[in-house]
């Protein structure tokens, strides 16, 4: 990683930020003007992706009902240095969701781990790096709940 624009740290502080916004439910909007690049999108390879503000806002809808949620990014598991201005970031994630749907008198839990690609990216001349893409390559380790949720990747998340 030496050769990277960035320090592992301070890619694991770009995407706590992202994920922090994710975890507070912040709007569309608040998210691209604090950490995503206009053209950023989310989704699944091989499967659904959601692209720019109005796919965000789209994603963003079908996370609805979720609270007391914490994705941790546990291990960077490779760094490419596609430029100066631009990486890209396999990790792996553990992630918790809590969900109440009535007339349930409980609450449902998503656990497991998520795989994914990142790009992050800054603009020429600029000191801030953002997110690009968050791409899931995969799942393991998932609960029952979870596994429901992400079972249709080519049509995004299963309510």
């Amino acid at each position: 990683m030496s050769d990277a624009p960035l320090s592992e740290e301070q890619i694991r502080d770009t995407l706590a930020a992202y994920l922090g916004l994710l975890q507070r439910h912040v709007s569309a909007e608040e998210m691209m003007s604090k950490i995503l690049t206009d053209d950023f999108e989310t989704g699944f390879v091989g499967g659904h992706l959601w692209k720019g503000l109005d796919g965000l806002r789209d994603f963003l809808s079908q996370r609805e009902g979720f609270f007391d949620e914490r994705h941790e990014v546990k291990d960077v598991l490779a760094l490419t240095a596609r430029s100066d201005d631009e990486l890209e970031v396999k990790t792996r994630l553990e992630l918790f969701l809590r969900r109440w749907e009535p007339p349930s008198p409980t609450s449902d839990q998503f656990t497991g781990w998520a795989f994914h690609t990142w790009i992050l990216r800054r603009s020429a001349g600029q000191p801030e790096w953002r997110v690009a893409a968050q791409l899931v390559d995969g799942f393991d380790h998932l609960n029952d709940n979870a596994t429901r949720l992400f079972s249709t990747p080519e049509e995004g998340l299963k309510r």
